[in-house]
């Protein structure tokens, strides 16, 4: 019974090796910090692939020493400064070459143009059309008239500017009500519910939209509370 509880709680090693493994954390802990203080503020803020990369060699590198008795800390010091070495090595060639910081960070993608969905850039980013729009909706946009350009950011972040003066556009948030949608639509507008470009009709529109080929067609929404666009 003995040794099965001995098994169970830290396998085949010493018992001693419980102790020793608090002293190994701690010191390896230290100069993790040492590392990544070490690795600026950049790596700090929303991590990026190559930040991603390092962190995850990281845990790997101090796994060991922790959990294996016959592993030294020595060629996990080793390994830490090594990928510092290499951290800092591709930011000062980042910020030498541009297409290297591309080739290791990624490039802005535009999401949003003038109030409609950049679909091509879309497709190529592999960021679907419901992701933009929940992104979007996150952010407090209300419909894609408001919005004057959007981009997916290389950290995976969106980044936004909105149109100064009230526009109308393909409404964003969850389905409401006849009345609501009475209120807020703009009459003699109707937004493709596709990729959200507007058009001036009194009717609805048979054609097909001249961006994405589409005839799904809508009523082109106001912001709430804005009397007239």
């Amino acid at each position: 019974m003995s040794d099965n509880l001995h098994k169970w709680l830290i396998g085949e090693a010493p018992w001693s090796f419980t102790a020793e493994v608090l002293l190994r954390f701690i010191i390896i802990y230290l100069i993790l910090l040492l590392v990544l203080r070490l690795m600026g503020r950049r790596f700090a803020g929303q991590l990026s692939i190559v930040d991603l990369a390092i962190m995850v060699m990281l845990g790997a590198a101090i796994g060991a020493p922790l959990q294996t008795p016959d592993k030294g800390i020595l060629s996990t010091v080793v390994l830490l400064f090594t990928l510092l070495g290499c951290f800092r090595l591709l930011s000062l060639l980042s910020f030498c070459s541009h297409k290297v910081e591309v080739f290791t960070q990624g490039d802005v993608t535009m999401l949003v143009m003038d109030g409609r969905l950049a679909l091509k850039h879309l497709h190529h980013a592999e960021f679907s059309r419901d992701r933009t729009l929940s992104e979007l909706r996150s952010m407090g946009v209300q419909h894609l008239g408001e919005v004057r350009r959007a981009w997916l950011e290389p950290s995976g972040g969106v980044s936004l500017i909105l149109y100064k003066q009230p526009r109308v556009g393909l409404w964003l948030l969850p389905g409401q009500d006849e009345d609501f949608s009475k209120r807020i639509a703009a009459e003699g507008n109707f937004a493709c519910g596709h990729c959200g470009f507007v058009v001036q009709s009194h009717k609805d529109p048979q054609a097909e939209c001249e961006y994405c080929g589409q005839r799904d067609w809508r009523p082109a929404v106001k912001r709430l509370g804005v009397e007239k666009v």
